[in-house]
């Protein structure tokens, strides 16, 4: 026997999109789908009298997330995976390291807010899995209950090789529900509420642009004359840069 070259390569898939929109479920299926891929690759290369190194798949959830369990992710609908609770992304990449997981896959990935001089910590976190060639795959949402990005979902959906992107139904009007709608004591939360508030349906709906309620920051609001201000700030730093 010989050993086969291996083709893997690093690929960083996101699951992103609305609460309720199915992103853990997806999550799921995609994982049950490389145990069977890598079964299947052992098999295969028995048959043709070559050997594979089955990868091992590591599964993790961040530790805020406790709302269903917490030693396995879980989905609105019941459906459930057994999962490692981490702390932070440096804290998930050296368990990967540790148990050697070619395979990595992590949930509600947007709660990873820790940060250095570079930005989001988790971005250089999955940045090395890729170059150790590892096959990774994350779902969280991609905006918060003000309807910005989340944290560094931004980010990660920048570096991700491949995209998949879900709607809910707005519980008000069931249109496609795009935004996660926070609600405090039943009233719309304030933009200067916690960003980080894991909850369930108790706390949050899933809501369209229209019935989404946002109590907005002056601070979001455009000025045009600030654009033009800006326009021509760095029209003036290319004109001194070319002389």
């Amino acid at each position: 026997m010989f050993d086969t070259k291996s083709p893997d390569v690093g690929h960083l898939l996101a699951i992103t999109g609305n609460m309720m929109s199915g992103k853990t479920e997806e999550l799921i299926a995609r994982i049950r789908t490389f145990e069977r891929v890598e079964a299947i690759r052992v098999q295969a290369a028995k048959r043709e009298g070559t050997r594979y190194k089955r990868r091992k798949i590591g599964v993790y959830k961040h530790g805020l997330d406790t709302r269903y369990s917490d030693t396995e992710i879980a989905s609105h609908s019941g459906q459930r995976m057994q999962a490692s609770l981490v702390e932070s992304a440096q804290a998930l990449y050296e368990d990967v390291i540790k148990n050697g997981y070619g395979i990595v896959a992590c949930d509600e990935v947007q709660f990873f807010m820790e940060k250095d001089d570079d930005g989001y910590v988790i971005i250089k976190v999955l940045a090395q899995l890729l170059r150790r060639r590892c096959l990774v795959v994350v779902s969280g949402l991609d905006k918060d209950f003000r309807g910005m990005p989340f944290g560094p979902m931004g980010d990660i959906l920048a570096l991700a090789d491949e995209r998949v992107s879900l709607t809910s139904t707005c519980v008000r009007c069931g249109a496609p529900a795009v935004l996660p709608q926070r609600l405090i004591n039943g009233r719309p939360a304030d933009w200067n509420d916690p960003i980080v508030f894991p909850g369930a349906t108790e706390a949050y709906e899933p809501r369209c642009r229209r019935c989404h309620v946002t109590f907005y920051s002056q601070s979001t609001e455009l000025n045009p004359a600030d654009g033009f201000e800006s326009i021509a700030l760095a029209k003036a730093e290319v004109a001194a840069g070319n002389e």
